[in-house]
């Protein structure tokens, strides 16, 4: 049996992992959401902009658990938001720090708490940190967006390489996803171009079908967690690896 814990169900990729991974009989599969009522039976709810639910929430995953053990265990950091958008001076302080907590503070408190809490109970554990280009490539309006993947990715390599010095069982990585039809998505292009130059770019896309199915991508994200091709401290992009 295998354990897989999803953060960010409610829709997007998030919510074709948890169908993707629910439908394996050999997974049994904890959601982290706002909305328990749209996810899964086995749901934690959980705004991962508060930061002093995370260990409640996760005694509440524990207790999903009931004391199993798994050959494999994966946690999914997928929660995340793009706004604030607009230019830096622009953009107020609560909103910046809303993003930087949500994309890079809880996945860290998420990823500390998952490794403690699975030490002993599975064989082999991994991470996934969801993250994106924005990582790489100033793009203007997204200062808060970009900065706070850029430091995930960052959170991710330090941790995989003290794993890899303590914990030869946990592997962390993150992984882009690439562009996908979500929510998100639709948000984007829905910004003014003044507050965010490069939106044409992503109208042209969605009009030309350039985006990929949320479905698609969760399958693949799935496909390569079972072949163990996400490996401790990789930035992997996934139009790389698929």
């Amino acid at each position: 049996m295998n354990l897989a814990i999803v953060t960010g169900t409610t829709s997007g990729i998030g919510a074709a992992l948890r169908d993707a991974l629910s439908v394996d009989a050999n997974y049994l599969v904890v959601t982290l959401s706002r909305a328990p009522g749209t996810t899964s039976p086995a749901n934690v709810a959980l705004d991962v902009a508060d930061l002093a639910a995370m260990e409640p929430a996760f005694d509440e995953v524990l207790r999903h658990i009931g004391g199993a053990h798994f050959e494999h265990a994966v946690l999914i950091n997928n929660a995340g938001v793009v706004s604030p958008v607009g230019a830096f001076d622009e953009i107020g302080a609560l909103d910046t720090g809303r993003n930087l907590i949500v994309n890079v503070a809880a996945p860290m408190a998420l990823t500390r708490l998952f490794a403690l809490a699975t030490r002993n109970i599975a064989r082999q554990r991994l991470v996934v940190n969801i993250s994106s280009g924005a990582a790489k490539r100033a793009i203007a309006g997204w200062s808060a967006y970009c900065t706070a993947k850029a430091a995930l990715e960052m959170a991710t390599r330090v941790a995989a390489l003290e794993a890899a010095a303590t914990d030869p069982t946990l592997a962390i990585c993150s992984l882009a996803p690439g562009v996908v039809d979500t929510p998100m998505q639709g948000f984007i292009r829905s910004v003014d171009e003044k507050q965010f130059p490069d939106v044409a770019r992503f109208r042209t896309m969605k009009a030309e079908g350039a985006l990929r199915d949320a479905h698609d991508v969760a399958r693949d994200i799935v496909a390569l967690i079972a072949g163990r091709r996400l490996t401790n401290g990789g930035n992997f992009d996934i139009r790389e690896l698929t």
